[in-house]
């Protein structure tokens, strides 16, 4: 076993640092990575992945919107899958997403001896544009493989251009977007008979546990506002204090988040799965959009406006959306108290899921248990593009059962350049992959 680990890690690091040179911000890792949905910087990566496979034998084929498939060469009709996506926020790290590839292809290429006497071939899918923080919407390649994605996606932008141009300029057709049809067609669906992810943790409990693997039993569902409260512009000075003579837009944002972590609090306490965060506050640039309303306040006015964003998260579709509404009736009893104006808009809704495969997770903790490797079964509190195939029904109506694997991150840093995954971590984890897809795929 040491012995395998030890060869598992250095052709992980060898694919990760060819990786490291592509959408690097400076001169090393620590700089950090900007490779935006279908962007030059993440069709070079995916390419490399392409040139690693297609060398070691396996076939490769791109469907209408830019997704990768790369696939073991054995004619069988049933699919087993392993995937995750290259493309980082800007300013990123280059092990959000990647780990899974570089893993997933490492885990097939070991099984190479065994590929022609597996009753399923196994495939590894590389998914365009998991990340929101480019052109405001998740896991772009895998919805749009499913015909799921909203159409006016296309027009949001990212550095001076559309989604839709960015899609063209690297050969692919928005039209599957724009018309909402699949890439793949109901016969390809139905092949896949299960769907593997290894994702870093993106959070700190495997490794302040020393637990070298995560096992997922759910996926977190999420909620995304936008807050905008208005107020009125007065003198700082000559403006007596008090709601009777002001109407202080920024005052009232302060009360609203302290009601929202009360509430939060509260559901916690009772025992709900929650998490929720204020990310954008007043803000001048929103969006890649400029926030003109923002630059209005100002060191001696009674703030005229601001807003917020927030992001609610639960694995529990009932709570999620019971609280949500929760929440929006808070706001607005806050607003009337502070004599305020108020507009809660959406963002985003996705649904959680609350229970992945038992199955494939069953296989995933019998792959720990043979390897001796230790494991917890958690929640993810991130969403990943094995939600959206997990949300996929075939023909029988049965959904793509779907499995999850967490490896530690160093500090629980997430899209941020000082994320990092060691290659320990990475090669324990490619070798739990490895095994369940054998056990999957025989």
């Amino acid at each position: 076993m040491p012995r395998l680990i030890e060869s598992t890690k250095r052709r992980i690091e060898e694919l990760f640092s060819q990786l490291e040179k592509i959408g690097n911000l400076g001169t090393s890792r620590e700089q950090g990575f900007c490779r935006a949905a279908w962007s030059d910087e993440e069709t070079r990566a995916m390419k490399l992945i392409q040139a690693t496979a297609e060398k070691a034998g396996m076939k490769s084929s791109w469907d209408g919107i830019g997704n990768l498939f790369l696939s073991t060469p054995a004619p069988a009709s049933e699919t087993v899958q392993a995937g995750s996506h290259l493309d980082t926020v800007p300013q990123g790290g280059n092990y959000d997403g990647a780990a899974g590839v570089v893993c997933g292809l490492e885990a097939i290429l070991q099984l190479k001896p065994m590929w022609d006497k597996l009753k399923r071939r196994i495939e590894l899918v590389v998914w365009r544009g998991e990340e929101s923080a480019c052109y405001g919407a998740v896991c772009k390649g895998s919805q749009g493989a499913f015909g799921l994605n909203d159409p006016a996606i296309l027009e949001r932008t990212f550095q001076g251009q559309t989604l839709e141009q960015a899609i063209r300029s690297q050969g692919f057709d928005p039209s599957f977007i724009r018309e909402r049809k699949p890439t793949l067609d109901q016969n390809r669906i139905d092949s896949i008979t299960s769907h593997l992810e290894l994702h870093i943790e993106q959070a700190k409990r495997l490794e302040t546990d020393g637990i070298p693997i995560g096992i997922v039993s759910s996926i977190r569902g999420t909620v995304r506002l936008r807050v905008q409260v208005f107020g009125e512009a007065n003198h700082s000075g000559g403006t007596p204090m008090g709601i009777r003579y002001r109407k202080d837009a920024n005052l009232a944002i302060a009360y609203m988040q302290v009601a929202l972590q009360e509430e939060c609090s509260y559901a916690l306490e009772k025992g709900y799965d929650l998490v929720q965060t204020v990310g954008v506050i007043n803000s001048d640039e929103d969006f890649n959009k400029k926030n003109p309303e923002v630059l209005e306040n100002a060191l001696t006015k009674v703030s005229p406006y601001g807003y917020f964003t927030l992001d609610i998260r639960s694995n529990d579709s009932r709570f999620l959306s019971e609280y949500t509404e929760t929440v929006k009736t808070i706001l607005n009893k806050k607003a009337e108290r502070y004599n305020v104006g108020i507009q809660i808009d959406p963002l985003l809704s996705l649904q959680p899921v609350e229970r992945l495969d038992p199955q494939v997770q069953e296989v995933l903790e019998s792959s720990c248990r043979d390897l001796k490797i230790p494991y917890l079964v958690m929640p993810s509190g991130a969403l990943h593009d094995a939600a959206v195939v997990a949300g996929i029904r075939k023909t029988s109506g049965e959904r793509i059962p779907v499995g999850m694997i967490f490896i530690p991150c160093k500090d629980g840093i997430s899209h941020n350049p000082a994320e990092y995954a060691d290659s320990q971590d990475l090669a324990r984890g490619a070798l739990v992959l490895s095994n369940a897809l054998y056990r999957l795929a025989r």
